[in-house]
């Protein structure tokens, strides 16, 4: 099956050999049957797929990665589109995917962080403001992302913006912040909070996640559920704060009871 030949599915780690996103890597290639799989990191690691290439970077810091993304990822995708995976971010349903996230260039889970007049506003709640119109942050860790995109900020001069605050540094902060009204005006296309939340989520938060329904949804990215098998997620802050993230439980019941996944929580 060549369904999804316009497509590779990669995964970026500079500080280690990757191996650890393997998981997630070949979880998401088997939920988009005919989709290459990329992984780009500085060592070769042992378990590699043999439907995963591996190709070899320098070590990256923090702030490089971001710089890799933007700047170089370009080179190593030879497909239409690509779609970033993260061991904390993955397809979870390949049934749900839609032909409607081609209409754009990018498209991430929304953020608990936006962008309102030049402010950058964090536990961001995507209600209760509406002038200035916010710029929600798209979540890079699993991002689809076009050609056109991936080649935009070189071809069109775009910098990096550089600043000691870490959470200014991330490049989906730059991409679908920062620098987004640019992008736009140069026709780069973001997909609409709507279709985003239905490709996947981040946390989910009141009244904008409350419509949600689970069995639609495409794909996940937190940094507190990471696979660590093809049906094997680790759960890293205490079952009994799961209550407190809201439909956080009801989520991971969702993985658990109808896409088979098993749920475990690190002691």
């Amino acid at each position: 099956m060549n369904r999804y030949s316009f497509l590779t599915i990669t995964s970026i780690v500079g500080h280690n050999d990757g191996s650890s996103s393997l998981p997630a890597l070949s979880r998401s290639l088997s939920e988009l049957p005919g989709s290459k799989g990329l992984l780009i990191s500085p060592s070769r690691p042992e378990n590699l797929p043999e439907n995963v290439e591996w190709v070899e970077i320098l070590p990256l810091d923090y702030r490089q990665y971001s710089l890799f993304v933007m700047f170089s990822l370009q080179h190593f995708i030879k497909t239409d589109y690509c779609l970033i995976i993260q061991d904390d971010g993955w397809v979870i349903d390949g049934k749900n995917w839609s032909d409607e996230f081609l209409n754009y260039d990018y498209i991430g889970a929304p953020c608990h962080a936006a962008f309102v007049g030049n402010e950058l506003v964090q536990s961001y709640q995507w209600a209760g403001i509406s002038d200035p119109k916010p710029i929600v942050i798209q979540n890079g860790g699993l991002s689809l992302r076009s050609k056109k995109f991936l080649n935009a900020p070189s071809s069109h001069g775009a910098l990096y913006y550089f600043t000691d605050e870490k959470v200014l540094q991330n490049e989906d902060v730059q991409l679908t912040g920062i620098f987004r009204p640019q992008l736009e005006s140069l026709g780069i296309k973001f997909a609409p909070n709507h279709l985003a939340k239905q490709f996947s989520v981040e946390y989910l938060g009141p009244i904008f996640h409350d419509d949600l329904i689970f069995p639609m949804l495409f794909g996940i990215h937190g940094q507190t559920r990471k696979l660590i098998s093809e049906n094997t997620i680790q759960i890293t802050i205490p079952k009994n704060q799961i209550q407190s993230i809201h439909r956080e439980k009801e989520l991971l019941d969702f993985l658990s009871s109808k896409l088979s996944y098993v749920v475990q929580y690190v002691p």
